[in-house]
């Protein structure tokens, strides 16, 4: 009787110590809220090859929960300033069962789509993203866009 009561001491106590094993898993409904968004980094300047700009920016991002969001940005660039006050957005995501995923953003206005890389952070409550890549450019050479953005969920 002693040691069945120490085993379920036992096992009611490691659970709660960590030991357990993290069962946290997300998916495209892991996002289904609005988010505000920090961007900074650089980019070519439109119409000027080989000039690169600073960028820094905001966006509100609305995320469907099935692999759709909306999105409102301005991004203020070094050498163009800002060109295009609250432009309209949208794309896909999909997220993976380890919280990474990838989202495509296409702005009004901008010939070619933004392939980005997510991470969700702290239960949904936070977003990771880098441009990793261009769609729609047939050159074969992406433009070296360097932009990071951090995301966090309006409750």
């Amino acid at each position: 009787m002693r040691k069945t009561i120490l085993y379920l001491a036992v096992l009611l106590i490691l659970p709660n110590l960590g030991f357990a094993q993290d069962s946290r898993t997300c998916s495209n409904e892991t996002l289904h809220s609005s988010y505000g968004f920090v961007i900074s980094g650089s980019r070519p300047v439109p119409g000027q090859p080989g000039v690169m700009e600073l960028v820094v920016g905001t966006a509100l991002t609305t995320f469907g929960g099935n692999g759709n969001f909306v999105q409102t940005d301005n991004i203020h660039g070094q050498v163009t300033g800002l060109k295009t006050p609250d432009r309209p957005g949208s794309g896909t995501y999909n997220i993976n069962a380890d919280c990474t995923g990838t989202m495509v953003l296409h702005n009004e206005g901008v010939p070619f789509g933004l392939i980005l890389s997510i991470i969700i952070v702290d239960n949904g409550k936070e977003i990771r993203a880098a441009v990793v890549d261009i769609t729609g450019d047939s050159s074969g050479t992406p433009p070296p866009i360097m932009v990071v953005s951090n995301g966090k969920r309006i409750d």
